[in-house]
């Protein structure tokens, strides 16, 4: 690679350059999927402590642009319910989606919503694919890939709702990558969903300043820049980024969450569900379960011994225990008082993760091995794929079963007709009057005192 900036920015070109024109059916309606079940999870998440604590701050401001991406972003993933792209390690639409709501008020006239669904496709591609140019390294260092990758994201989707020029685009990607930030240090604490409100308020701030005349440089995409700084100090590796490949959001897919945890419990999850399904008499013994994880596996999993319901999301043996025991995991899977029941607490010791040294293997496809033993028995499973991934999808109706679970957490009608729209309006049909009700379905759900929820 003898310019990385040059060759960062022309794979970018191109993209923006697709993204402008009517992009195929197929790719418009696995954006407005994953619109669907972002907005969903916004809502579940709207009563969370770090929304309030993002409303607090935000309030008697009008929600203006930033203040409305910074509670939209931390609710969409206050309760790690939102999707997973492991081409970056990332979950690649809430800070996406999260900006672009916040700017619907300034978008562009005449925008459709064909036009939103496609800067969503060119937001999501630019941070998976700057996510896979730095590898799991990046991850690895201890950066939290949503929130520094989500930053760049956001001001890609922003520039095209805003209709910015070429030049300004370019501006508004390098002004977010200095604005890039998050730590997997703040995993199992409020801080964790704070991070997608903070990308995407850099995002919107990043494109505004780019509109408004701020200069930023393509070094930013150079051999000492944005790759240098998150990477390490590693040699610059090869872009893997060429015109007319088939979007991340195709290919490897987005993977839409089942279960309200950390994406790397998931397959096991589905492990020991399985399991307890095979012998429904052994619910009540007293069992070990042995988990065999992929290298890196583990990585995220961070409270081998959860006591409250944002350590659980992040517990390998907290999810195991309670998909053993309960023989379901959701949203009220993970609230302090589940995770306190001495049942549980007495399990999460006899849950042992451990990971295996392969390399080359890829943590969206390499199996998990999920081996239950009770008194004079053992069952064993091995799960390839997560619930949710393209070798599971959803259907229509999981994905609606979905969204009256995040209504009920949030106290919101399930049959709420803003949520209904985005699923089946015309993709033609001007984008402020599908999303302006379901903007301010989610906005109020997140500002209403807690009493009248």
């Amino acid at each position: 690679m003898n310019n990385p900036s040059n060759d960062f920015m022309a794979a970018w070109d191109a993209c923006a350059e697709r993204c402008a024109k009517p992009l195929p059916p197929e790719v418009l309606q696995a954006a407005r999927q994953v619109w669907f079940d972002t907005c969903a999870v916004t809502a579940a998440g709207a009563g969370e402590n770090t929304t309030r604590a993002a409303v607090a701050v935000a309030e008697g401001r009008g929600l203006m642009s930033a203040d409305a991406g910074l509670v939209l972003g931390t609710a969409s993933h206050a309760l790690d319910y939102d999707d997973v792209c492991m081409l970056a390690t990332c979950h690649p639409s809430a800070p996406v989606v999260s900006a672009l709501m916040a700017l619907l008020p300034r978008a562009r006239p005449g925008l459709a919503l064909s036009d939103l669904l496609a800067a969503h496709v060119l937001g999501t591609e630019t941070l998976l694919r700057l996510g896979a140019w730095l590898g799991f390294r990046h991850y690895g260092l201890g950066f939290h890939a949503t929130g520094t990758l989500g930053s760049v994201g956001a001001a890609a989707a922003a520039a095209h709702v805003l209709g910015l020029t070429r030049a300004q685009a370019h501006a508004a990607l390098s002004i977010a990558a200095s604005s890039a930030s998050g730590l997997r240090a703040n995993f199992g604490t409020d801080t964790k969903p704070l991070h997608v409100g903070f990308a995407a308020v850099a995002g919107i701030r990043a494109a505004l300043l780019a509109q408004a005349g701020a200069q930023a440089s393509d070094d930013v995409w150079g051999a000492n820049g944005f790759f240098h700084a998150f990477n390490g100090g590693v040699p610059v590796t090869r872009l893997d980024w060429e015109p007319g490949m088939p979007f991340a959001l195709q290919q490897p897919g987005f993977e839409l969450k089942r279960f309200p945890s950390c994406y790397l419990t998931h397959r096991l999850i589905a492990g020991v569900l399985a399991l307890r399904a095979r012998r429904p008499g052994a619910a009540g013994e007293e069992v070990r379960i042995a988990i065999e994880m992929p290298r890196n596996g583990t990585a995220p999993l961070k409270h081998p011994r959860a006591t409250t319901g944002l350590e659980a999301k992040f517990s390998g043996p907290y999810c195991g225990a309670a998909a053993w025991i309960d023989g379901q995991v959701g949203l009220a899977s993970f609230t302090d008082a589940a995770v306190r029941r001495p049942a549980l607490q007495a399990l999460m010791p006899k849950v042992t993760l451990v990971e295996r040294t392969l390399d080359g293997e890829t943590l969206d496809s390499a199996p998990v091995v999920v081996e239950v033993s009770g008194s004079g028995w053992t069952e064993m499973i091995v799960v390839d794929w997560a619930p949710g991934s393209l070798a599971d999808p959803f259907t229509r109706d999981e994905l609606l079963a979905k969204w009256r679970d995040c209504a009920s957490h949030a106290g919101l009608p399930a049959d709420a007709r803003a949520m209904l729209d985005l699923l089946d309006a015309p993709l033609d049909t001007p984008a402020a009057s599908v999303l302006t009700p379901l903007r301010q379905l989610l906005v109020d759900a997140c500002t209403a005192s807690p009493a009248a929820r």
